[in-house]
């Protein structure tokens, strides 16, 4: 194990977008597993596709998006992980969710061919009971990852609760909030029983 830490640690020195992209979408691969096994216990039905959107959402979107912004937030506030400049950085972390989640919830359904109208419906009636989801997991998580973690690890360390996380995005933004599958009919939304 500490071998791999090393090798890890070597790369993202070398390549940090690229290895938190490789993370990131290993992350989604295991969360929407994790969804769609042992959340929606879908056996052999398992939805291939769906994953594979997630990888790409989660390796080509949320990883380049979530360096940039510690990036960012670190060169803002500096590298001090005292617990004020932390809340300082939290402050404008919290912008983050919001905006991520809806480019997930976009891209999910677009890769899907949906229509703008069912997207704009998915988006009113699911992203706010999501972004609220996140806020209970992203507080505490980035209070730890800005006080503790140094600047270099903290979307390898993010990425271990965004397996969680993940889990959840990935049954929200393809069931919805709601616990019905959704179905797009290129109009209107409309719930399967």
């Amino acid at each position: 194990m500490r071998a791999l830490l090393k090798w890890y640690s070597s790369n993202l020195r070398k390549h940090q977008f690229a290895m938190n992209m490789v993370t990131t979408g290993a992350v989604f691969f295991i969360g929407d597993m994790l969804s769609q096994q042992a959340v929606e216990r879908r056996g052999v039905e398992h939805d291939t596709s769906r994953t594979v959107r997630s990888v790409v959402i989660g390796a080509l979107y949320t990883a380049p998006a979530a360096t940039f912004v510690y990036n960012l937030v670190d060169k803002v506030f500096g590298s001090s992980r005292s617990p004020l400049t932390a809340l300082k950085k939290l402050s404008l972390l919290m912008c983050f969710p919001p905006l991520s989640i809806t480019g997930y919830i976009i891209l999910n359904n677009a890769l899907q061919a949906k229509s703008a109208d069912f997207i704009l419906q998915q988006l009113r009636e699911d992203l706010l009971t999501i972004v609220l989801n996140a806020y209970c997991l992203s507080i505490p998580t980035q209070l730890t990852l800005l006080t503790l973690i140094p600047l270099k690890h903290r979307v390898l360390c993010g990425n271990m609760v965004r397996v969680i996380w993940t889990c959840y995005l990935t049954h929200a933004s393809n069931i919805g909030t709601t616990g019905h599958k959704l179905v797009g009919d290129r109009t209107r939304m409309r719930e399967v029983e």
